[in-house]
This record gives structure tokens, sequence and C-alpha cells, in this order.
């Protein structure tokens, strides 16, 4: 059975293991705005597939980015084989091709000096152990975009894997996927650290089952905002969440951090991916959403405070127009479809949601 997904077409496997996820097809997409993006700055882009699995990725960063220098390894020898007949089969010759463990072939191109403008990392779970054998991998000004399903770890609900994969503690919470985002990137930005690099975010995206994010390697840690690192209390009973940029923590509750709490999308470099994704509805509006996003730290699910307060909530455009009129910073988030960004603390939210409801 063929598949076909964009310019490409793919045999649809068969086998125990290797699979077709329709449900990545957003972030294979924004991966091909991103590459077009690039070869507007840089016309020669070098690609390195970590796990190309069947060339879903492979293939159309080919045919629509135009990315002829694409480097596509995979651990697994029956996907490799399939990755052949599907290049095969969309009329591809000049890929390459290693059957490798990723750290392997990242570490020993590091070694031999061969490095790539982007490094496409689709783990499943957690990245964290390749963060070290990707950056060494990643040329100065090189992007890595990375895939992360570790969505037990990252919401809170693994705290010994949250400290053993990212030495943070998660919180359970309704802005746990936006901390998830948070969490990935400090990681990234920690390791970088100890390198004499640091990353800078272009994109942080969660489609609802995983997270995608693009970062830019850079030199030196003087830019790198380790000062915007900190910490966010979080009290499970009432949902309120305070921001500390120190360890000097006032309040009860459950801590996360110390985490990046800085910009994690770059609003000039999202309009660039909207103007190349003219065919990519979805993702367009995706991208739209997040460029209109407040970049400050985590949002209130209006709906859950509405209930802990015990009001009727009010319709969410008319909270967030309540907050702008009242000189707050406010958003809606794609990272919950009941999330508002703001920078009004848990008092005056609340206040704002029963001004709503009385004027109802």
């Amino acid at each position: 059975m063929i598949i076909e997904e964009g310019k490409g077409k793919f045999i649809k496997p068969e086998k125990k293991g290797l699979f077709y996820n329709p449900r990545g097809k957003l972030s294979r997409e924004l991966g091909i705005a991103i590459l077009r993006v690039e070869k507007e700055l840089k016309n020669d882009i070098c690609v390195f597939e970590c796990m190309a699995g069947i060339g879903f990725r492979t293939i159309r960063y080919y045919l629509e980015a135009n990315i002829k220098n694409i480097w596509a390894n995979e651990a697994n020898e029956e996907a490799i084989e399939i990755l052949k007949e599907n290049l095969k089969l969309n009329g591809i010759n000049d890929v390459k091709i290693t059957n490798f463990e990723a750290k392997k072939i990242l570490l020993e191109n590091a070694l031999n000096g061969n490095r790539f403008d982007f490094i496409d990392l689709d783990s499943f779970g957690s990245p964290s152990e390749f963060v070290f054998s990707v950056i060494m991998a990643l040329k100065l000004e090189g992007i890595v975009y990375f895939t992360s399903t570790d969505g037990f770890t990252l919401c809170g609900l693994k705290q010994k894997a949250s400290i053993k994969n990212y030495g943070i503690h998660s919180v359970n919470s309704k802005f746990c996927h936006e901390l998830g985002a948070r969490i990935l990137i400090s990681q990234f930005m920690k390791v970088a650290g100890n390198l004499n690099m640091h990353f800078e975010p272009l994109v942080s995206f969660f489609d609802g089952y995983s997270w995608r994010i693009a970062l830019r390697l850079k030199k030196g840690v003087e830019n790198a905002n380790f000062d915007k690192f900190g910490y966010v209390l979080y009290d499970p009973i009432t949902k309120a969440f305070k921001v500390f940029k120190d360890n000097h923590i006032e309040g009860k509750g459950l801590i996360s951090g110390p985490i990046y709490l800085d910009k994690i999308h770059k609003t000039d470099y999202i309009d660039k991916l909207i103007e190349v994704s003219k065919e990519f509805d979805d993702l367009r509006k995706v991208l739209e959403k997040i460029k209109n996003e407040e970049n400050i730290p985590f949002f209130y699910d209006y709906q859950e405070i509405c209930d802990i307060v015990s009001i009727s909530p009010p319709p969410r455009r008319r909270i967030i127009k309540q907050l702008k009129k009242l000189g707050f910073l406010a958003s809606e988030t794609h990272f919950n479809p009941y999330g508002i960004k703001t920078n009004a603390n848990y008092e005056e939210f609340v206040k704002v949601l029963k001004m709503l409801v009385v004027k109802n």
C-alpha cells in the first residue's frame, strides 16, 4: 500500500515496530518550513537525521525544502530497507544512508571535524541522552530540531525520571506542556553552557502528543540568558503560580526548577516560517497562534480557575479583552485551548473573572 504525504510517496510498513505516524505530519511540515527559511540564509545546507525511520522526513525535506545534502541515519536495519525502497519510489538516489546508533555516528562525525547545519533528532521518550553528541556535531549557527514524547515525566508524573533525565523537578499542572518545553530547552542550554556555547530558541511547539522544538547554536555564554533561569512555585489547591528569578522562594506549594524563563519563540523567525508555509494551512494556523502568544512564562486555565472559585466561565476573548483594558499583557496559547497567558497575578486574574461574571 502506498501512502502520499506532501510531494512524497511512501510504502506503508507492515512489519511490527515500523509504522507511519500521521500525527507527525505537522511537525514534518514545520521542519520543511525551517529548512526553507535557512536555505534563504545559506544555500548549501547539510542535514543530518539521527533517526530517519522509513524516510518520511528525509524525502519531504529533499522534495519540498529542496535539500540535496541529506545524511539519513537509522539504527533499525528493517527500517533502512524500507527507507531505501521509499527513496527509489521517489526517484531519489543521492541521500547518504547509514545504519548506526545515533550517538555513535554523531560523535564520530564530530571527531572527524564533520559538522551539520541542521540536525533532526526524532527520538522516542526523552532526548537527554543525545544532547551532548548533537551539540558536538552541530555547526555554530546550526539548528537542532528535536522531538520529545516524554510526557509523563515532563508533566510531573514521574519525579525520579524527571531528576534523572533533566535534573529538574516537574509539576503536574494545566501548564505542564509549556513547563515541559522550558525543561527541554533548559537541558540543551545547560549542556551547551558547559561547552561555552548557548542556544537561541526559535520555535517551541506541542501538538497534543509530543514536543517539537528548534534551537540555534550560538558561540559563547555571554548572551546565553542564564540569568533568565529561575523557578516556578505552584499551588495544587488554588492552581496559582508564581515565578521567581532566584532561589529566594516565598510561599507554599510545589517547586520546579531551575528552568529557562525567557522567550521560547522568536517572533520575527516565526513570521518567516509563516511566509514559506503557504501550502500548509494547519501549520500556518498554529504558527499564527504561537506568534500571537505573549512571550511570558506559563498561563492560567481559566475554566479550571472558575471551577475553583465556583463561578461560570466567561468567554475567553472577553477575559483577554478585560485584562488588556486594565493594562495587563494577555493572550491565548497553543499549549492549552483554555489557557490565558498574562502578567496579572493570581488574585488579579480571579478578580477579572468575577468582574465579568457580575457583568453578565
